[in-house]
């Protein structure tokens, strides 16, 4: 089970939730949209107990009473979740089975029942219209939180029914903090997962905890500190890295946009405190005095074209030679 207290950020979106519930306002049906990793399942949970508890305290669960105790045992009777099958769908018979008919039977408790429907995007337009008659006309004490990664794939009409909680994503600076206060993450490596993310902190945690994350960074940072040394031919030695390393191009990429940021940073601040990249401060701190600011410019924008053309399914070969050979030309202005 999730861990409920988990959930970085996101006020707003608890704020409302804790205004709900103290006020009893508490709707019959919420989608709750946010990227993969955003925090989806642990809010629908901290919602999901609240609304479970008996002696809910400013909008929070007491976690002391029988119901949040057994709910924290993962067996509480009155939660129900709802995953998508060996094949990731949410066919009609599991809605209707497990939802809709199972929702009219009364609770354990004295109280409420509530469905938790995990990746809800993946029902299809015939799983929706069963959903849509319950979410219509519920009954009294039944809630059903919708988790999805986009709302974009409801029908209007369901969409229209639920309440909208919607988990932006956070910043570089509170996903990277968690990861080191929380899971203690090492720094530097916190700092690259938060640039990689999309402001999901799951995400982030994911990529920390890949060993081949880490050893992908270790090995293309340790280039990127070389490069200022490459000439044309020596750039174009880095094919077969490329090459090998072509199913994380994208990280790549975004691993040497950072690095070229980071130099950025030092020849405007002289310190290379703000940086992301802070195990490479002595590498990055020898590199800038090779580089000139319009160079890294260049060479920045280099990679965002390289990022627009690969998007354009080029021929790959083509495309790294390109690449290197551009990030092998030097200024004119040095």
């Amino acid at each position: 089970m999730n861990n409920i207290n988990g959930l970085v950020g996101h006020d707003g979106v608890l704020k409302h939730i804790r205004s709900a519930v103290s006020a009893g306002r508490v709707s019959h049906a919420y989608l709750i949209e946010g990227a993969e990793g955003s925090g989806k399942k642990t809010l629908a949970n901290r919602f999901a107990m609240t609304l479970l508890c008996k002696t809910p305290q400013d909008g929070e669960p007491c976690g002391r009473c029988d119901s949040c105790r057994v709910f924290l045992s993962g067996n509480h009777p009155d939660m129900h979740y709802i995953r998508p099958g060996e094949k990731g769908t949410l066919p009609v018979q599991m809605i209707r089975d497990e939802l809709v008919q199972d929702i009219e039977v009364l609770p354990y408790y004295e109280g409420r029942k509530v469905y938790i429907v995990e990746n809800a995007h993946m029902m299809k337009e015939q799983a929706q219209n069963v959903l849509l008659k319950t979410i219509e006309e519920p009954p009294a004490y039944g809630v059903v939180l919708l988790l999805a990664e986009s709302v974009q794939n409801f029908l209007p009409t369901v969409r229209s029914r639920c309440v909208l909680l919607r988990l932006l994503p956070l910043s570089e600076r509170l996903v990277a903090q968690t990861l080191v206060s929380q899971y203690q993450v090492a720094p530097e490596i916190a700092a690259s997962c938060s640039a990689f993310c999309g402001g999901s902190v799951g995400q982030a945690l994911k990529m920390a905890q890949s060993e081949e994350f880490v050893q992908l960074r270790g090995r293309w940072m340790q280039r990127f500190a070389g490069m200022v040394r490459e000439d044309m031919v020596g750039m174009l030695g880095w094919s077969m890295a490329l090459e090998e390393d072509k199913a994380h191009i994208q990280e790549v990429l975004r691993m040497m946009m950072i690095w070229f940021r980071d130099l950025l940073l030092v020849m405007e601040t002289g310190s290379t405190g703000q940086c992301i990249c802070q195990d490479m401060a002595e590498a990055l701190s020898n590199s800038v005095r090779m580089y000139d600011i319009a160079e890294v410019y260049r060479k920045i924008d280099v990679l965002n074209d390289a990022q627009r053309k690969l998007s354009h399914n080029v021929n790959y070969a083509l495309w790294c030679d390109w690449l290197l050979i551009q990030l092998s030309k030097h200024s004119t202005q040095r």
